[in-house]
């Protein structure tokens, strides 16, 4: 998954991980943008779950973002940090 980008999306999710990204290291997800984004599970907040997922979050997002700065970041002088 890449440069994808969900904005104004409001619903309820049918289990609670109502964001699942789950990327492999080999193959992570990047460039995913999250904006206005409201779920719920069951009336109570739902949650969200990411491995090597980056991206960025704006406005008001429900379940908080999980995912982190950018892949291009993680990369300083050759070396890969760890994204976990």
């Amino acid at each position: 998954i890449s440069q994808v980008t969900y904005n104004n999306i409001k619903g309820t999710s049918a289990t609670q991980v109502a964001v699942d990204f789950s990327c492999s290291a080999s193959a992570p997800c990047q460039g995913i943008k999250m904006s206005n984004v409201q779920l719920t599970y069951k009336g109570n907040p739902a949650k969200a779950s990411c491995d090597h997922a980056f991206g960025s979050s704006s406005g008001s997002v429900s379940p908080p973002s999980c995912l982190k700065s950018s892949a291009s970041n993680r990369r300083l002088l050759g070396l890969t940090l760890s994204a976990n």
